[in-house]
């Protein structure tokens, strides 16, 4: 996006990207914890938004790898001891805000369909 900050941390009606995704999840009623995958160095920014717009549902802050994938294995080593075989976890890109109730409901309802 040819900006210094990462686009997840850029501002869009006065809150970064990655807190309108936050939101999405911290309001859904079947959801009950987050972790959130990061650059390193932007680790304790995130922690500070979330403070600040009170995602209380964010559990875990988790570096990131080098690529998408050991990003992802990141997060779900983080969350692995306190879970149980039966915990559903979703993995979302933070980047795209404009998820709704309606998608994170219908994609648990389609796992829980179709596993």
């Amino acid at each position: 996006m040819g900006q210094d900050i990462p686009k997840q941390f850029m501002h869009v009606e006065n809150k970064p990207i990655i807190i309108h995704t936050m939101e999405a999840f911290q309001n859904h009623p079947s959801v009950d914890a987050m972790v959130v995958v990061t650059l390193p160095a932007w680790i304790d920014v995130l922690k500070a938004y979330a403070a600040q717009f009170n995602i209380t549902k964010l559990r875990w802050v988790v570096a990131g790898g080098t690529t998408g994938q050991e990003s992802i294995y990141n997060g779900l080593m983080a969350v692995k001891a306190e879970c149980t075989d039966d915990t559903i976890i979703m993995v979302h890109d933070g980047n795209r805000c404009l998820v709704s109730s309606e998608i994170i409901s219908n994609s648990l309802a389609t796992f829980k369909t179709h596993g």
